[in-house]
């Protein structure tokens, strides 16, 4: 640029040189096409038909090379280190030393990023501060903004995860989608304000319509559904609703192993969905209810409360799941039924034989009564 100024000056080489060493200098960008629209351009506008001039054919020159400039002075002036990076957008990825494998598209993308490797940051400020953050994909409008060393984290939506600094692992999708985490890990937040106030929690699954907007440390959670767990601050809790009910549809404790169902539960049991149907036969109900062992006992994941029921493992198989580790309730019912059906035949039968017996014995109080008159 010095040896230009100086050839300009001391007229050393006519104006048409110098324009042929402008496109010369920017040949690998391809910027004839431009150089020659704004020639075209500032004639049309400023000309208009007078003959040109030296003096005009500087400033044609001059009006080209700002162009030139304006055009590609950010890709000039963004990543200078590194290989396999691509940025496109003011000062998308313009710090880049050593980082490597990087995609960053829109103003302000990546700007701070540095040794990070294999991102892609792709909206207006997406993923701006991030510095050494590697593995990390951010789609959107201010998307991932404050991250720094955070890595393998995928947030998608307007201002999704802004505050996350340095949590990792997490997945964000939806309008400001876990916007407050800051170190959070392992948590997929999917919807509309899903997780919006969570910061250091992890492990958390919140999926639906502002699903566990207010919870910020907790961690553990299952919140599924529109609203689903929204005020609930807790851990280890399970919300399936579409209200932000405090009495879901089904809410659970995953450290204590307990559900509770606000409603009512219907297991299917039509014929359409059975096949080689058979009765059972009273002596399998009766050899089935022979091998039940009623015992007591506590969870171990809550020893407070004493329970009354079976052991699987000690259960006939009739009534065992496949696998030994569970309890077929209906299939204890089925026992159950056909037994009493059978002792309640017994007792028809007794009580048959017994209003027989007191119609004879009213027969002979009768008659003794008689005799004795």
């Amino acid at each position: 640029m010095h040896q230009l100024n100086k050839e300009w000056s001391t007229g050393e080489q006519p104006i048409t040189a110098l324009s042929e060493r402008v496109t010369k200098r920017y040949d690998h960008l391809n910027p004839v096409s431009h150089f020659e629209y704004g020639v075209f351009y500032f004639r049309k506008k400023n000309l208009k038909g007078e003959k040109e001039t030296e003096a005009m054919k500087t400033k044609m020159i001059l009006c080209s090379f700002v162009l030139l400039f304006s055009l590609f002075s950010r890709n000039a002036s963004g990543a200078t280190e590194g290989v396999y990076n691509t940025s496109y957008g003011w000062l998308a990825g313009a710090s880049i030393t050593d980082g490597t494998c990087n995609t960053f598209l829109g103003s302000g993308a990546g700007t701070i990023n540095a040794t990070g490797s294999y991102n892609t940051f792709l909206g207006y400020q997406a993923g701006k501060t991030n510095s050494t953050g590697k593995f990390n994909t951010f789609l959107g409008s201010d998307a991932g903004w404050n991250n720094t060393t955070g890595i393998a984290n995928n947030i998608m939506g307007f201002a999704a995860g802004f505050q996350n600094t340095t949590g990792s692992y997490n997945t964000f999708i939806g309008y400001e989608a876990g916007y407050s985490n800051s170190t959070g890990r392992n948590n997929n937040f999917i919807g509309y304000y899903a997780g919006y106030a969570n910061t250091a929690g992890y492990s958390n699954t919140f999926i639906g319509h502002y699903a566990g907007f207010s919870n910020t440390t907790g961690s553990g959670n299952v919140f599924l559904g529109h609203n689903a767990g929204k005020n609930e601050t807790g851990s280890n809790k399970l919300y399936i609703s579409n209200s932000d009910t405090a009495a879901p549809l089904i809410k659970g404790d995953f450290s204590t192993g307990t559900v509770v169902i606000h409603g009512k539960i219907t297991l299917q049991s039509s014929r359409e969905v059975k096949d080689e149907i058979a009765s059972l036969t009273a002596q399998e109900a009766m050899d089935a209810l022979d091998g039940l062992r009623p015992v007591t006992f506590v969870y171990r994941a809550d020893r407070t409360e004493r329970h009354m029921g079976f052991i699987a493992e000690d259960l006939p198989e009739p009534v065992s799941t496949k696998d030994r580790k569970g309890v077929n309730p209906m299939d204890i019912v089925t026992v159950l039924t056909k037994v009493v059906q059978e002792q309640q035949k017994i007792v028809d039968q007794q009580q048959g034989i017994i209003t027989s017996h007191a119609e004879k014995i009213a027969k002979l109080e009768r008659l003794l009564a008689a005799k004795g008159n």
